[in-house]
């Protein structure tokens, strides 16, 4: 049941869910500094942006690790967008359950999200609508 004032888990947009402020690398930058920034940022995901700064798409640890034999020598001769997932960014007034549909539909477990402007603004993963839809 849903109080007067709270959005209903659907109808919740993702702004109000994502993450932020959201760790971000270049299209063009190579797997093994992806792979650095993941380790040291304890993060899971990257938003992927083009050498405008838009946002193109997002890394996930799990395409790196199909990289095999993930050695520095070939994570060094591969770069972002070679593996990166295309599933588009979202704007944050995108509802969880539109996002959850896009995620489901391109087999990915983050988004980045961009404001009206198409500047990041954060990052929604699979686990945070899991959390959300679980409170609400």
């Amino acid at each position: 049941m849903t109080t007067l004032g709270t959005p209903s888990a659907a109808g919740a947009t993702v702004s109000a869910v994502r993450h932020s402020p959201v760790v971000s690398i270049g299209a063009s930058d190579t797997l093994w500094d992806a792979w650095q920034l993941m380790f040291v940022s304890g993060l899971r995901h990257l938003a992927v942006l083009d050498d405008s700064g838009a946002c193109t798409g997002v890394l996930s640890d799990r395409a790196i690790l199909t990289e095999i034999p993930l050695t520095e020598d070939r994570l060094t001769a591969r770069l972002v967008s070679d593996i990166m997932a295309v599933p588009g960014c979202i704007r944050e007034e995108t509802t969880t359950h539109d996002a959850a549909m896009l995620m489901a539909r391109h087999s990915v477990e983050a988004l980045p999200i961009v404001n009206a402007e198409g500047r990041l603004t954060g990052l929604i993963t699979a686990t945070d609508l899991v959390d959300w839809f679980a409170r609400n």
